[in-house]
């Protein structure tokens, strides 16, 4: 609380947000000016804490403290033990219902089947039969009397979670293999992030390399609510136009035919010799990784690090240790890596990164732009995957002397016409579609 200068991840910052709502406290003071690095994950990470979510580990957790206090404290009253009981068996039963070993999904969507619509009902039945049970044991224990206002809270929640037509939101769930959370996530934290904005009187400065979607930041101002805000692009310190070359290759199929892998492997292994390694491979998704991987490994003689066999941290650690490597990864490795010199030279990414539309809260969004009357793939996933996009290229030119080479898979960048929101939303690289050419750079 004394200190002039706090520094803090964005998780802590809403999280600190969360708790001086409740007025039970802080974890942070108030200051004059908040800077956000990296500003561009603001908008997801604010959806998520402005949201609401209701879990089977909370639902357990309840019974197992409401059945604590019955054997310790109300062992007369029997009638609590059993429907404490009903409500871990309703939870467990509704976990079975999603009939998945695990993933993601629509609950908008699901809770529409017959099987899931009738545990809830069951699982509301129980919840407040539990809750007439305890109201006649209130003011007899003071550890009941804080389970039954929780057990208030998550009816009230389960019920909002069952009331999936209220748009601006998106419903989704999330499984493990033995737990669920439901989910409602606004879709614009806009509004409300300006109220949190409007509360403290300070200096707000939003500030990172992908902001900007063709050297506009309308994109991000209006996913923050950000208005009359002063905008403001810097030109790079790198020399792009000596000290790099982005290649987009030939003959290459459109994204997910049958054996893109191993064609991938057999046109950019000469590359990745020519590289001497020091080359991340960034991928899409898991499958096209550790098929690249596979093959890698079959081809070349050079380490070749998979992400997930050992911790992040780790696998940079080995990667800069080796520096004659190639490292195949996804999703994390897309930012927020910073590996300086020539022990980086070479960047390849499979193809354009366009999020799934199925991912809830994307999907959600989608749904929205359509109910407004706007182009969902322009609106929304476009300028999402142009900052993707700019990430995964970053990763290559990190300090005033670095120099390499950014090779893109994808052919739609050249073919299709919004391949030039990517293109002219990057510095000033010069271009080739030879991995000729590529080789005979990175040999200089």
């Amino acid at each position: 609380m004394e200190s002039d200068v706090v520094v803090i991840n964005h998780h802590l910052f809403f999280a600190d947000l969360a708790v001086k709502e409740t007025g039970f406290g802080e974890l942070i003071p108030e200051a004059s000016s908040y800077i956000f690095d990296e500003a561009h994950q603001l908008p997801d990470i604010a959806s998520l804490y402005f949201g609401e979510s209701l879990s089977s580990r909370q639902l357990l957790e309840l019974a197992k403290e409401i059945d604590f206090v019955y054997r310790t404290e109300l062992r007369e009253a029997k009638q609590i033990s059993k429907a404490t009981e009903q409500l871990r068996t309703a939870t467990l039963d509704f976990r079975l219902a999603f009939a998945i070993d695990k993933g993601t999904g629509s609950w908008r969507d699901k809770s529409r089947e017959r099987i899931m619509r009738l545990h809830a009902q069951r699982l509301v039945q129980v919840m407040e039969f539990l809750s007439e049970v305890l109201i006649e044991r209130l003011g007899k224990s003071e550890v009941l009397d804080h389970c039954y206002e929780k057990l208030s809270q998550f009816t009230l929640l389960f019920k909002k979670l069952n009331d999936v037509n209220e748009s601006g939101f998106s419903y989704w769930f999330d499984c493990t293999r033995q737990h669920f959370s439901l989910n409602i996530t606004p879709l614009s934290v806009a509004e409300r992030f300006q109220l949190e904005c409007k509360k403290k009187v300070a200096t707000w400065v939003f500030t990172s390399a992908t902001l900007s979607v063709k050297g506009k930041f309308d994109h991000f101002t209006e996913l923050l609510g950000l208005q009359n805000s002063q905008c403001l692009q810097l030109s790079s310190p790198f020399d792009y136009a000596n000290q790099t070359l982005f290649v987009v290759p030939r003959l290459l199929p459109e994204p997910e035919p049958p054996g893109l892998a191993t064609k991938l492997v057999e046109q950019l292994a000469p590359v990745i010799r020519a590289s001497k390694g020091r080359c991340f491979f960034l991928c899409t998704s898991h499958a096209m990784m550790n098929q690249l991987a596979t093959g890698f490994r079959q081809t070349l003689t050079m380490p070749v690090l998979l992400q997930g066999e050992k911790s992040k941290q780790a696998l940079l650690d080995e990667f800069i240790e080796h520096g004659n490597a190639l490292l195949v990864a996804t999703g994390s490795f897309w930012e927020g890596v910073d590996v300086r010199g020539q022990v980086l030279s070479c960047v390849i990414i499979d193809k354009i990164p366009f999020s799934s539309p199925e991912e809830p809260l994307l999907k959600a969004r989608i749904e929205d732009a359509q109910l407004k009357g706007k182009d969902p793939f322009f609106d929304v996933q476009l300028p999402q995957a142009v900052i993707t996009f700019k990430q995964g290229i970053g990763r290559l030119i990190r300090a005033e002397e670095d120099k390499g080479v950014v090779i893109v898979c994808d052919n739609r960048l050249v073919t299709r016409k919004y391949g030039n929101l990517f293109l002219n939303s990057l510095p000033c690289m010069p271009r080739t579609r030879s991995l000729l050419n590529a080789i005979d750079f990175l040999k200089t």
